[in-house]
């Protein structure tokens, strides 16, 4: 499915009630994030990391492992 035709059916699946299985399904938390080399992709690479630089260590959150 393209990407408009993914919006469109999850709108539909939406509007009626349904879940999201399947192709439907949000991809969130289970692959590791990627960034494009695009100029949007190395503004978003240098905020993660200077947030993480930030943290110098301290764990992010009490679920941090």
């Amino acid at each position: 499915m393209t990407k408009s035709e993914l919006r469109k059916a999850r709108k539909a699946a939406r509007e009626s009630g349904k879940s999201f299985d399947g192709e439907l399904a949000l991809d969130r938390g289970e692959t590791s994030h990627e960034f494009t080399e695009t100029p949007r992709g190395y503004r978003a690479r240098e905020r993660w990391a200077r947030r993480y630089d930030n943290l110098n260590g301290a764990p992010e959150s009490d679920y941090d492992m």
